[in-house]
């Protein structure tokens, strides 16, 4: 079954007959550089949380975690690009096109998410080697996958005792651009709500899923304060789009 549907285009069975496709970095494909809300698991909280802020988004009634690299659309006002820093590069997307899907009590299948690579900077490389291994990069990003994969699970129950110990509130994000301009608005988040120390519900969680979970929500209520460099970016990216037309139309 794959899992985070919404990510892929053209899910695919990689099997022997179509491995002499090649792979590309991760950068390469428009998905990695643009996606503005990436789904994730808590444990990469911790090296997230010095890039972003990490959330709940709420659709269709699910809840879920993610981290908001960028107040625009488009791929514009991204504070940190997935080619110089792989540290806030999110496990879903280190892995791309290789597709996420839930563990199988059989052999695991290999799914790629048969997307062009519309800005490749490099000839990439095979898929699968002559002798049918895959090749060191396509190794790596399954490799990501699975790690991703372990976790899911764990992170879901978190994300559903959160909730049901109603620890969880949204956060609407209502940020002005520029003065008297454009204005930026998030209506479907939610994050950890502020405790009172000590919380006998938050004593709770932390006994039930260890130190892994209060790691997990330190990590996450430190990365809110990140909202203020996505501002900045998001800013500065609309700046620059204003003056773009002015600088052309003065040449």
């Amino acid at each position: 079954m794959i899992l985070w549907k919404e990510l892929y285009e053209n899910p695919r069975h990689l099997t022997s007959k179509w491995g002499h496709c090649r792979i590309f970095a991760p950068e390469a494909y428009e998905l990695v550089r643009t996606l503005q809300l990436v789904p994730i698991v808590h444990a990469e909280a911790l090296s997230l949380a010095a890039y972003f802020p990490i959330v709940w988004r709420v659709r269709n009634g699910e809840m879920v975690l993610c981290v908001l690299r960028s107040l625009l659309a488009g791929g514009l006002g991204h504070p940190v690009k997935p080619a110089h820093a792989v540290g806030g590069l999110p496990l879903v997307l280190r892995g791309f096109p290789v597709v996420l899907t839930a563990p199988t009590t059989g052999s695991d299948e290999i799914w790629i998410d048969d997307v062009v690579a519309d800005q490749p900077t490099d000839i990439g490389a095979p898929i699968l080697m002559e002798d049918g291994r895959l090749s060191r990069g396509a190794a790596q990003r399954v490799q990501a996958i699975i790690g991703l994969r372990e976790a899911v699970e764990t992170t879901h129950r978190l994300t559903e005792s959160l909730a049901s110990h109603r620890l969880l509130e949204p956060w609407p994000l209502d940020l002005e651009l520029a003065p008297g301009g454009e204005r930026i608005r998030f209506n479907d988040l939610m994050v950890v709500r502020s405790l009172a120390s000590p919380d006998p519900d938050l004593i709770k969680q932390l006994r039930e899923f260890g130190i892994e979970a209060a790691t997990f929500i330190a990590a996450h209520r430190i990365s809110l304060f990140r909202i203020s460099i996505l501002l900045q970016a998001a800013r500065a990216a609309t700046a620059k789009a204003t003056l773009a037309p002015e600088l052309a139309e003065a040449t």
